[in-house]
């Protein structure tokens, strides 16, 4: 499947996904008997016999009545040197390499925590294929949760993913998270939660109509029975999918901080003033990016002429920077997911 393709069809239709132990195929058929048509496959590190015949028995319940989508998991405790990123990295493309070469439908990065990891999970499956990606987002709901969440998301989505949702969330700090999400979404919205203790297949039907509400275009549970899918698939059954006129969001980040601008590329707002980063120097670089990745800061902009140096600034930061760059730089910029500024000098011609 294509990235355009993935697109088309969340556009009018709403799926419902499902994740089993692969090694009992039966209950895998009973979920796609109960109505799913996306079977999100455990992550994968081994690639041996055993992660092949697990991902065999997705596919054979599968059959040519729902997709397999690979799964990549985001480091829990986030990247903290330049050692971790490459080795993540590396072991990203491994992962990415090997879902492409069994032909999953899909990749979703899921339990995503922080900017730096989901870019370098990005650009190291854009490495090993062109496979849709979908990114699921793991936060709290209090206040800095939430905006940290908005700050994921406005990332994320600049880089074209296919769609950004929740994972590893209990049902309502999803639909809180969500709820908060919708606003800034230029990508269909996603669910894969954890059902909690007490809910019942019927109360989980209830909530379907409110993730759809918000733009929710996938939902699944990462710890339901087959009940819970058929329940999803008739209340869906029941709802055309919510496809807003999606716009598009003009704004840089930090880690959770945002700030918007108008297409002339200027600040909406008053007392608003991005950091611009001058620098041709790595350790400069690395000393900046250290007080700029904290919580709380103000977003940035990055005014670097090497090419190396301003991809490393654009992928080692947590958010979405803003970029004043030549034309080689600009389309690196483009490419990670950055907002391209006109120059001074672009300005005065």
């Amino acid at each position: 499947m294509t990235t355009s393709q993935l697109k088309e069809i969340l556009k009018s239709n709403i799926l419902i996904m499902a994740t089993a132990d692969g090694t009992n195929p039966a209950i895998l058929e009973d979920y796609v008997q109960a109505g799913a048509n996306l079977l999100l496959a455990p992550a994968f590190r081994r690639f041996n016999d055993e992660d092949e015949a697990i991902l065999e028995a997705f596919f054979d319940a599968a059959e040519d009545v729902a997709f397999v989508a690979g799964q990549i998991e985001a480091p829990a405790d986030g990247l903290s040197s330049d050692e971790d990123f490459d080795a993540y990295y590396e072991s990203v493309v491994r992962q990415a390499t090997y879902l492409d070469q069994m032909e999953v439908s899909m990749i979703f990065l899921t339990n995503v925590r922080d900017a730096v990891s989901a870019k370098c999970a990005w650009y190291a499956i854009r490495e090993a294929t062109s496979l849709p990606v979908c990114a699921g987002i793991s936060v709290g709901e209090d206040d800095a949760s939430i905006r940290r969440a908005v700050s994921l998301l406005i990332t994320l989505q600049a880089l074209d993913v296919c769609a950004v949702g929740c994972t590893d969330m209990y049902i309502d700090d999803a639909l809180s998270v969500l709820s908060e999400l919708q606003a800034f979404a230029t990508v269909p919205l996603f669910a894969m939660n954890n059902s909690g203790s007490f809910l019942s297949p019927e109360e989980y039907s209830d909530y379907i109509p409110s993730f759809v509400h918000q733009k929710s275009a996938m939902l699944g549970l990462s710890c339901g029975s087959p009940a819970f899918v058929a329940a999803a698939s008739k209340s869906v059954w029941q709802l055309s999918p919510f496809r807003p006129d999606f716009p598009t969001i003009n704004a840089v980040c930090s880690k959770d901080e945002i700030m918007f601008l108008d297409f002339s590329g200027k600040i909406v707002g008053k007392n608003k003033q991005l950091l611009e980063i001058k620098t041709e120097k790595e350790e400069e670089l690395k000393q900046a990016m250290a007080l700029f990745n904290q919580p709380g800061t103000t977003p940035v902009c990055f005014n670097i002429k090497d090419i190396d140096l301003l991809e490393y600034a654009i992928l080692h930061y947590d958010g979405r920077p803003a970029v004043k760059s030549d034309e080689y730089g600009e389309i690196t910029a483009k490419e990670l997911g950055a907002m391209v500024l006109e120059s001074e000098t672009e300005k005065k011609n």
